[in-house]
């Protein structure tokens, strides 16, 4: 089962995702991320947003996001 996103990262290049660890020993230089917009007061999933892999190197954490279940 994959892991829930946890933050909002920037990249050097200045996009957006929200993130979470890969999942693997091997892929601990990677996040798993979805492409996230500014929205009012929070961030929204940019339209057509698929999962992929981003470096974590050069990445700085913006926010982070509620891991509670309601």
């Amino acid at each position: 089962m994959p892991q829930p996103f946890t933050h909002i990262v920037e990249t050097s290049a200045g996009l957006l995702f929200q993130v979470s660890d890969a999942g693997s020993p091997e892929l601990a230089h990677v996040f798993r991320a979805m492409p996230v917009k500014r929205a009012r007061g929070g961030f929204a999933l940019k339209k057509g947003a698929r999962e992929m892999m981003i470096r974590r190197l050069g990445c700085r954490v913006v926010a982070a996001l509620s891991t509670e279940v309601a």
